[in-house]
């Protein structure tokens, strides 16, 4: 039996060869936990050899990362409903996120970004470019100020859920994020779209007295 679960392993190539070791990984991730996630305990699972995988894969974070990529793909801007509503809008991407969270686990998330040095530039997601797309719809309908929405403020909805999820390591209810989008994130960007940024004395020089304040 042995040799023919060698044999199989060799005839494995390309596309066909790092399905099945994505496959092993998810599967190793999901019953030993981050914590527990070894690359030899990945290749006893697939039947195959350490540098096999290494050749692919430097180190196990990027194993991971790519393991998840595999089985539990990232959210896309077309993932994520109109409600016709920003609030609603708002509220829908909080919790497809908080779900995907759940999906991949609370110490998955947690040991990857421990490691986030040893992965590639974007081993963390964001999706500010979807609340962007978000806030532009809800402009686009009227129902927010004209100016541009800063990154800082577009970041607010994401960065709470990510401080529940990872450090206070608290499942919001659809209730408490209802008050996330209620208490913070609604009111700080219809405050940001109905006030323009400051200008800053150095852009203020550049661009001549039109942008000087009255004195």
């Amino acid at each position: 039996m042995a040799a023919d679960a060698s044999q199989v392993t060799r005839r494995r190539y390309g596309a066909a060869l790092e399905q099945a070791l994505l496959d092993a990984a998810w599967d190793e991730l999901r019953d030993s936990g981050y914590a527990g996630f070894t690359i030899d305990a990945v290749a006893r699972r697939a039947g195959t050899s350490r540098p096999v995988l290494y050749r692919r894969w430097p180190n196990r974070a990027r194993l991971v990362l790519a393991a998840i990529r595999a089985h539990a793909p990232s959210l896309q801007l077309e993932d994520f409903p109109d409600t016709g509503q920003l609030r609603g809008d708002l509220l829908a991407e909080l919790r497809l996120l908080r779900d995907r969270y759940d999906r991949i686990g609370p110490e998955t998330m947690n040991g990857l970004a421990t490691e986030v040095d040893q992965g590639p530039a974007d081993a963390l997601e964001t999706y500010s470019a979807v609340t962007e797309a978000i806030v532009a719809r809800a402009a686009g309908r009227g129902e927010i100020g004209p100016h541009p929405v800063p990154a800082h403020v577009l970041a607010v909805p994401h960065a709470i859920l990510r401080h529940e999820l990872a450090i206070r390591r608290h499942r919001p209810t659809d209730a408490e994020l209802a008050r996330i989008v209620d208490d913070i994130a609604l009111p700080a960007i219809q405050h940001a779209s109905r006030h323009p940024a400051p200008v800053s004395p150095d852009e203020a020089e550049q661009h001549g007295p039109a942008l000087l304040p009255e004195r």
